[in-house]
């Protein structure tokens, strides 16, 4: 309402007054307190308070209302619009009725005189009222359209700046391949917009290579490029080389976005790990340095207190024994932990060496058993291979095996209860063969089961401290068995004792 005039709904007030030979031909839209005319022929008033119009008894019915006399009408016949000017006599009315159901207003005729329509009169209203309800969808729909617009262009906007502003490069090509987005950030690091050069220029600025920083990628090979084409691109980790900058490492993650038309357009999202890299090299560095420095003092340091733990300088008193004690135990803990990080260097730096030979497991179960009875009765706790116990071979690096057995049962050991018994079981299954050391001892809540193989994990710090551990045991059994292409688990709730396990291949000998 109180919207401008229209030629389309001028005309077709006009056509009605013509077509019907009607002095007065108006389209009038109601709202709660007037009737409001948006297009009028022979009335010079904008509207009309509703209480007084013919309009708004029409639009209670679906169909056309006539009123062939209004001084005959009681409805009418004391209305102001009927005694004073404009001296209303004859109405005719077709309700504007939207698609949901919704009477607006109506299509109306007027005379000064009485009147009545004739069938083909009436059938003219409303094939015109019509064209009024199909005008008035129409801007409806554009009303909805620009409204939609309008959000979609905030959004845009908003999109922009927040891929402008995050600390990470954005790159997105259309379903052609051509690149169409490359926030501010990718701009940085890459030194310049290439969207404003053509592609065969942009190696003139700068070049992709793979995590190594010496193998350059193709431009096919690039994460984009490889996202255009469908691929999911999850945590790779790309070199930067530009122009006047520093090498710059890149973690990317995307992949296709599908459009309405099928085809891919793609989106990559880069994060400068260059920082995080060369602190973890560092730290890598550093450890694998102090750990090889260690272990030459610190077997010199345990070969000296055996010594004298022996008694080869003569007898000690008691009170230097049990100092000496203190000394051997901690002097072995160094040592484990110094062969962990080794361990989990190498691992890190896939320089572990794995000799695989094809052997039936129970003898490794025993094997295992028997290396760490000694530790356990240290504990009061006993060990035992459950029967009945499969035996089937499997492919594996026996060292590294025995080093997981050992690992599982020095475990299972320490933390169980005196007196207790820790259970070997080994089960055999179509695809592998699972093993099983089962302990009685003081559990472990399930919410800190995801904690357990990861590096430098230790659950209950004080009690872990009392026990012994260097948080690292675990993450390295992991990651041998999954280099046995195996997989490793834990069941157990708090007080119950716990259940660490392993399953490994059958049947078939892994690639390596």
């Amino acid at each position: 309402m109180d919207s401008a005039s229209e030629q389309a709904f001028d005309d077709i007030t006009a056509l009605a007054a013509l077509w019907l030979e009607m002095p007065v031909a108006l389209i009038s839209l109601v709202d709660d307190h007037r009737q409001w005319f948006k297009s009028k022929v022979g009335l010079e008033a904008e509207e009309t308070p509703r209480d007084l119009a013919f309009c708004a008894h029409a639009i209670k019915q679906s169909e056309l209302m006539q009123v062939p006399d209004a001084q005959l009408d009681s409805r009418f016949s004391n209305n102001p619009l009927v005694t004073e000017d404009p001296h209303i006599r004859f109405y005719a009315g077709m309700p504007i009725t939207t698609p949901m159901g919704y009477r607006l207003g109506t299509l109306c005729v007027i005379d000064t005189k009485p009147r009545q329509l004739n069938r083909q009169q009436q059938e003219t209203m409303e094939r015109l009222t019509r064209m009024v309800e199909y005008q008035l969808e129409l801007r409806l729909n554009l009303l909805q359209a620009v409204e939609r617009e309008l959000q979609l262009s905030e959004q845009r906007a908003l999109a922009e700046g927040l891929l402008d502003n995050i600390k990470a490069g954005v790159a997105v090509c259309n379903e052609q391949g051509e690149l169409t987005r490359f926030n501010d950030t990718a701009v940085l690091w890459h030194g310049l917009d290439v969207r404003q050069l053509p592609p065969e220029q942009w190696s003139t600025h700068y070049s992709l290579y793979r995590a190594d920083g010496v193998t350059e990628l193709r431009n096919d090979e690039t994460p984009l490029a490889r996202a255009w084409r469908g691929e999911v691109i999850e945590n790779e980790e790309i070199c930067l080389h530009s122009r006047h900058q520093a090498p710059r490492f890149l973690l990317c993650n995307g992949g296709p976005l599908k459009g309405q038309s099928g085809a891919h357009s793609a989106m990559v999202v880069m994060h400068d790990i260059t920082e995080l890299r060369n602190t973890a090299l560092l730290k890598k560095h550093f450890l694998a340095t102090v750990s090889h420095e260690l272990r030459t003092p610190l077997t010199s340091i345990g070969g000296s207190i055996s010594l004298l733990r022996a008694g080869t300088c003569g007898p000690l008193p008691a009170s230097a024994q049990r100092l000496l004690e203190i000394g051997h135990e901690n002097t072995i803990r160094l040592n484990e932990l110094i062969n962990d990080l080794l361990d989990m260097e190498q691992l890190d730096a896939g320089k572990m060496q794995f000799l695989f030979h094809e052997q039936p497991i129970r003898s490794l179960l025993e094997k295992a058993l028997e290396a760490i009875k000694p530790y356990a009765q240290r504990f009061k706790v006993s060990l035992q291979l459950s029967e009945p116990c499969d035996n089937p071979s499997v492919f594996v690096d026996e060292r590294r095996l025995l080093q997981v057995l050992a690992n599982y049962l020095s475990n299972a050991a320490k933390f169980s209860h005196e007196q207790s018994t820790v259970r070997v079981e080994c089960e055999r299954f179509p695809e592998c063969v699972e093993v099983r050391v089962i302990d009685q001892g003081i559990g472990i809540a399930p919410d800190q089961h995801d904690k357990l193989f990861k590096k430098f994990s230790q659950l209950d710090l004080s009690d872990t401290r009392k026990r012994g551990g260097t948080g690292l045991g675990l993450s390295i059994c992991k990651e041998l068995i999954e280099h046995m292409h195996g997989e490793v688990g834990v069941l157990s709730a708090e007080g119950q004792g716990a259940t660490f396990w392993f399953r490994l291949p059958l049947n078939s000998q892994p690639e390596y």
